[in-house]
């Protein structure tokens, strides 16, 4: 039985539908709040949230960062043809040493009988094509000055001769990875690169001695015998890929088999080991990684002085981007609330597919230019990325500093375009500064967005940890000027 009259139940259905609408309304901010993330800035629930686009300019720059890598980092060996970006070419050079001088063999080397010298190389990862040939080749460095107590600049190489030919090796990723065990005891093989040498060379190595004059008398003896090897890919007939190597890895050496006879006339087999001495004092290193844009899809776009509609970025030593945003004038001493201001760049699919899971979307970083055109950190940001300094490197007399990612926003998010592609999208953070702008503490700067190795800033700054590994990662992203998939600041706010 309905107690309620005709027009009890209009004045019903009429209320009932507006206590819906305002709970729709309600939810709706609730939704919009929850997908904008933890990281906004506090405002009044009562307040309604708005949302503006800012249009903004881009160009792509061939990114000057001098990175000097340090004796325990990774190095790069290998060779890529990427037709949006050119080619990549990494070579290693470095020196290995006996374990201690005077060094000497356990009986005369008239007794020793060579069986094989190697080089191996301790192996950590691949970008590229990890189903390709790689080939390299080794030859014995000449050059007096390639020194131990120097950090070199990857656009460094020290002098060689293709004629010091010493081995070489063809490979692929899953060779590097596979383990078996040698003939010689306590010699277990993985994750390793082992290069065949010439067995003239290993004969040389063991008939030198300890004598006055002789290569395994002292450091400075054994550097005039040999002062390094230089590994270098061979671009003819390597495949798509670079592969990864710790030179302070205690299987990075020299393997010299040999066999001797005891004092019964018996053969003993052994093996001396040459290793890689990571400090300033012992082994030199220095990796030198050319990138050659001739020909490629990005070359134009690195001597373009007008906006464009793409944006190319590639791991360091690699591209970058400077970005200007002429809105962020017009919001100046506006009473709004920032609760959140961000870069949004989607990456601008290529194709074919391989290549795209060949060559990743690396993580990025947003910098700003001071009015000197210093490359610094985002002012009033950089308290929420910016953790307390770790160390000083006395290396560079860099203040190093552990930098929060997942404030920043240069992490790559997985989305679908309008054709169904998987395409990077990024979002990156600059909230606190968009607040100062509005309240009229900030002036409006230019931005510098990259991939890079490490961050660094011009203010003798420089991240703790490496956002890419070194080369690893590339993407073409929408510029400004793009039809369909623009770049631009995206500002979530309240009015007061």
């Amino acid at each position: 039985m309905n107690f309620l009259t005709p027009e009890m139940r209009k004045n019903t259905k009429f209320v009932t539908v507006f206590l819906f609408i305002l709970l729709f309304l309600n939810s709706c901010t609730k939704l919009e709040s929850t997908r904008l993330g933890g990281d906004l800035l506090p405002g009044d629930d009562r307040l309604i949230t708005d949302t503006m686009l800012l249009p903004v300019q881009t160009y792509t720059f061939l990114d000057q960062d001098s990175i000097l890598l340090d004796k325990g980092e990774q190095y790069l060996l290998g060779w890529i043809n990427d037709p949006m970006f050119g080619t990549t070419s990494a070579s290693i050079f470095m020196q290995l040493l006996p374990a201690s001088y005077p060094f000497s063999y356990a009986v005369s080397k008239d007794s020793l009988v060579l069986d094989s010298c190697v080089l191996s190389l301790t192996y950590n990862g691949s970008y590229g094509d990890t189903n390709a040939v790689s080939r390299v080749n080794v030859y014995k460095i000449t050059d007096p000055n390639f020194k131990s107590n120097q950090f070199y600049p990857l656009t460094y190489i020290p002098n060689f001769s293709t004629g010091n030919f010493l081995g070489s090796a063809s490979f692929k990723v899953s060779d590097l990875r596979k383990q078996y065990n040698t003939r010689y005891a306590n010699d277990s093989v993985f994750s390793q690169l082992r290069i065949r040498l010439d067995n003239s060379f290993g004969r040389l190595l063991l008939d030198q001695n300890n004598n006055i004059g002789g290569a395994f008398q002292n450091d400075t003896s054994f550097k005039n015998f040999l002062n390094g090897l230089a590994i270098i890919p061979d671009t003819a007939s390597s495949g798509n890929v670079v592969n990864y190597f710790q030179l302070s890895g205690n299987r990075t050496r020299i393997n010299l088999y040999y066999h001797q006879k005891n004092r019964e006339g018996k053969s003993d087999t052994t093996v001396i080991r040459f290793n890689f001495v990571p400090d300033t004092a012992r082994s030199a290193s220095a990796n030198k990684v050319h990138r050659n844009y001739s020909g490629s899809t990005v070359a134009p776009f690195l001597t373009n002085t007008q906006p464009s509609s793409l944006v190319y970025l590639q791991s360091g030593p690699g591209t970058a981007a400077r970005i200007s945003v002429p809105g962020l004038d017009t919001i100046r001493n506006k009473s709004y609330i920032i609760h959140r201001a961000e870069l949004v760049a989607q990456q601008v699919y290529q194709g074919p597919l391989t290549l795209e899971n060949m060559f990743m979307p690396p993580n990025l970083h947003l910098f700003s230019y001071s009015p000197s055109n210093s490359v610094e950190a985002i002012p009033f940001d950089d308290s929420n990325y910016f953790k307390s300094a770790e160390f000083l490197n006395p290396r560079q007399l860099d203040t190093v500093f552990l930098i929060e990612n997942s404030y920043t926003g240069g992490n790559p998010n997985f989305i679908r375009d309008a054709a169904n592609n998987r395409i990077a999208e990024y979002r990156l953070n600059m909230t606190s500064y968009v607040q100062n702008i509005v309240n009229g503490r900030a002036s409006r700067r230019d931005f510098k967005l990259s991939a890079p190795y490490f961050p660094r800033f011009t203010a003798k700054k420089i991240g703790s940890e490496f956002i890419n590994l070194l080369a690893y990662g590339r993407v073409q992203l929408g510029g400004g000027n793009h039809p369909t998939q623009k770049m631009y600041v995206r500002i979530y706010y309240s009015k007061q």
